[in-house]
């Protein structure tokens, strides 16, 4: 469930613009993660990018390594990305997603509440939420989380399911 790669938008994000980045920022918006690895990476490495040309770079190679299963990588490279622009909600949404695959339930879900205030109407940020305080145990909680969730994303299944499933072991 993590939010995918974003194009880059190199033409007004590169501070010196030069055809040589054209096959860089082509990989680094590939849907193949180890391309998306080398295409970033060359990128961050050239110096020659923006702060919002790396903070895409950052994200699309985050995505890349958390899609190889590198959890810490990723979360290594959201961290960058959110330095540069921690108004971006899928920072800290993609961030959480890589703590919670490492069962790093505080981490995620301190991500999935900032994720909540960078954007409120968030039905994801919410649901996410929901799934962090639920694995640290806390039902009441992920229960108004989901809830939460519902009411932004009121046809929503899987949410819905949630929902009953709390209200079950919470006894309602």
């Amino acid at each position: 469930m993590r939010a995918t790669t974003f194009a880059l938008a190199f033409a007004t994000l590169l501070a010196l613009p030069v055809a040589g980045f054209a096959d860089d920022i082509s990989d680094c918006n590939s849907e193949k993660p180890d391309i998306v690895i080398k295409g970033c990476t060359q990128l961050i490495k050239d110096g020659k990018a923006n702060n919002d040309a790396l903070a895409i770079a950052y994200f699309n190679r985050g995505n890349a390594f958390d899609d190889n299963g590198d959890h810490d990588g990723a979360i290594i490279d959201y961290t960058e990305s959110i330095k540069l622009k921690p108004d971006y909600m899928l920072n800290y949404m993609n961030r959480g997603l890589s703590y919670l695959s490492k069962q790093d339930y505080d981490n995620a879900l301190a991500d999935f509440t900032q994720a909540v205030k960078v954007e409120p109407d968030s039905g994801k940020a919410y649901y996410n939420q929901g799934r962090a305080l639920e694995a640290k145990g806390d039902l009441a909680n992920a229960l108004a989380s989901y809830q939460k969730a519902s009411e932004l994303a009121p046809n929503n299944k899987t949410v819905q399911k949630k929902i009953a499933e709390i209200k079950q072991q919470l006894g309602q």
